[in-house]
């Protein structure tokens, strides 16, 4: 850690005593946090919200004793709080005024206080994968480096860079760096144009099957068109898979997927909507032996219609994602997981939760719990999607303190009878403040309760006993 921390504190000063005989200006911006976390119920960074005396197992743990075996638990009625911190560092380096360098530096990446553990779930500007929580923490990580070029007819950027997944609202993304060549036009008359290739996964060249043809690729085109009041848009996302194709005799997939969002506001900007809808479509798994194939035919859609008057913001909004609760029709119906960055409810959208939040960077992760596996991280062949509703209301109290109130309701949208007797995942209620300190020093604190529900009851002859699950987490960000 201490010559990460050197090699870093000499780079940049190599850097600044190079400016002015490169004639480049350098900008420094990032922030550190220190955040405390507190579940009443939950278990390797997940929450449990089982009572103890009846609880199911739960398996494909990540292997926090050492063994190299991944763990399994079947007690959890017991807290789980930690303490954790990040330093986020992102310099610019201005060649001239068309042309820079970004770099994003991650330390520390929500190492756990007192372990060399991280609570995972995000780090600088994101990373190719989200680490799992109880991974060893990155303690710095190189994140990001990309050139941006601005010209009259457009910008291109080539490199590491961080990017959302999807494209527009925080619903469906998880923000990760990854390595990508990407255009965006300028407008023309309100109409732009967006297109990037991302290399997702090089396997080709490092696995020793030179022959093979093995990599992950990503394409997308986005369109859209802006006016002072709304702004529409259209997107491909095209994902080539040829990961399972080693030998060339197991599968292959081609994803695709049709988005298109909608945001609007009146001239007085007192009402606003957003939404965004995603149809998936191609292959799950194509084989190229002769079993079954597996097509993709999962959806989704995030709806969000607010109004804002001087101090307060309230709204109401809905997200959906399918499910599929039939492994054997030889279809994937289940649609696009919530993403990292989509966190409207503090336990249920939460990092922490492993309930309707999970990673999109894997093509073949699931969406809510798993219809076969059963309330373990979702490896089945099926799960089972999820409804929400909520409704929220933000309050500008002084220039200094915010506070805020969600109230929600969540469902799995299909399940498999055999394993569950009941579809509703719980009522939640939060609440949370902000103090801005000083400009550039904030605090805030978090509480959630979920009411839970039915669903994690499991199967009639199962019966688990539930609890209801509290959680509160506080942070201090410096910024910069």
């Amino acid at each position: 850690m201490k010559k990460g921390l050197i090699i870093i504190a000499a780079a940049l000063f190599v850097a600044a005593m190079a400016l002015p005989a490169a004639a480049v200006d350098v900008s420094i911006s990032g922030f550190y946090q220190v955040r405390g976390i507190y579940q009443s119920n939950a278990s390797h960074g997940m929450v449990t919200p089982w009572d103890g005396a009846t609880v199911p197992t739960l398996t494909g743990l990540p292997d926090l004793d050492g063994d190299l075996v991944a763990d399994t638990l079947t007690s959890y009625a017991s807290p789980d709080a930690w303490w954790d911190h990040s330093l986020c560092l992102l310099p610019v380096f201005t060649v001239t005024d068309n042309l820079k360098l970004h770099v994003a530096i991650g330390v520390f990446n929500n190492q756990m206080w007192g372990s060399g553990q991280t609570s995972g779930a995000c780090a600088c500007a994101g990373e190719v994968g989200v680490d799992a929580f109880g991974d060893s923490a990155t303690n710095i990580s190189w994140d990001a480096a990309y050139i941006e070029w601005a010209t009259p007819k457009g910008t291109l950027m080539v490199g590491r860079m961080a990017g959302n997944y999807i494209y527009f609202t925080d619903w469906a993304n998880t923000e990760m760096c990854l390595d990508r060549i990407e255009y965006t036009s300028p407008l023309w008359n309100g109409f732009g144009l967006n297109a990037f290739m991302e290399k997702r996964q090089e396997n080709s060249a490092t696995s020793g099957n030179n022959a093979a043809d093995e990599d992950i690729d990503r394409y997308s085109l986005v369109f859209s068109y802006a006016q002072p009041c709304y702004s529409i848009g259209a997107g491909i996302n095209y994902v080539r898979d040829r990961s399972g194709s080693t030998t060339g005799t197991t599968w292959k997939a081609d994803q695709y997927d049709y988005v298109f969002g909608l945001t609007a506001n009146d001239p007085t900007n007192t009402w606003f909507f957003e939404g965004e809808l995603m149809i998936n479509d191609g292959d799950y798994r194509d084989y190229y032996g002769a079993t079954q194939d597996i097509d993709r035919g999962g959806w989704g859609y995030y709806v969000n219609l607010g109004m804002k008057k001087e101090a307060l913001t309230v709204g109401v909004a809905t997200a959906f994602t399918s499910g599929d609760d039939n492994e054997d029709d030889g279809d994937y119906d289940v649609g696009p997981a919530s993403g990292l960055d989509f966190q409207p409810l503090y336990i249920l959208y939460g990092p922490y939760s492993n309930i309707l939040n999970t990673s999109l960077m894997d093509t073949t992760n699931k969406a809510g719990y798993s219809n076969s596996s059963q309330f373990g991280n979702p490896t089945g062949s099926t799960a089972t999607g999820s409804q929400v509703y909520w409704i929220y209301a933000d309050y500008q109290v002084n220039p200094q303190l915010a506070v805020h109130g969600a109230l929600g309701v969540a469902y799995a949208d299909k399940v498999n009878n055999n394993l569950y007797q009941d579809d509703e995942f719980g009522t939640e209620l939060d609440l949370g403040l902000k103090y801005q300190i000083m400009s550039n020093l904030a605090y805030e604190l978090h509480f959630g309760y979920l009411w839970t529900g039915d669903f994690f009851k499991g199967a009639a002859g199962d019966n688990y006993n539930t609890d209801d699950i509290y959680q509160i987490d506080h942070s201090l960000t410096l910024s910069f």
